[in-house]
């Protein structure tokens, strides 16, 4: 049985490439969870397999690499100042996927799948304006978070949708 098993990845890895290609290319466009969805499945379908094969699928997927850090055998306070907003390693996480020893490497896509915006301004006594209507414009993301060990996929996971502050850290990200 375990002889079998890289070439069970392996068909697990081509089948999910194939399976996202074809709904991407169908051309109806899919919502973000949809889509976000079937990354995961193709993500988790992918654990065991290479550090660049997992790189290059993420990449073929149109997302852009936000952050990547690597240390070996991080410590709690190794992984915790590369926390970010909403995409963070919880306390329980921690111990859990970095208690052995080993180098790890985290990478964090995004890519962009909507933007939202609103105009606000103030109305005055007299049903006036009192000032310029300014527009705010909301970039919304799906985001991956993969951690490999000894470059080797770990765990993934993939945040649907979210907005730009909860990707940067509460900071903005205008490129």
């Amino acid at each position: 049985m375990r002889d079998d098993l890289p070439g069970r990845i392996g068909a697990a890895f081509i089948t999910g490439l194939a399976i996202i290609g074809t709904l991407m290319a169908a051309g109806e466009p899919q919502k973000p969870k949809e889509q976000a969805r079937q990354y995961d499945e193709a993500l988790q379908g992918m654990v065991g397999q290479p550090f660049g094969k997992i790189i290059s699928a993420i990449e073929d997927w149109d997302f852009e690499c936000l952050d990547a850090w690597e240390a070996k055998d991080p410590t709690h306070q190794d992984v915790a100042k590369h926390n970010r907003n909403k995409i963070k390693f919880s306390k329980k996480e921690i111990p859990a996927i970095f208690g052995g020893a080993g180098t790890y490497r985290v990478v964090i896509y995004d890519k962009l799948v909507g933007t939202d915006s609103t105009a606000i301004g103030e109305v005055n006594s007299a049903g006036r304006s009192a000032g310029k209507d300014l527009t705010l414009r909301v970039e919304k993301y799906t985001v991956i978070r993969a951690v490999f060990k000894d470059n080797v996929l770990i765990l993934a996971r993939v945040w649907p949708v979210m907005d730009q502050s909860g990707v940067s850290g509460g900071m903005r990200q205008n490129r």
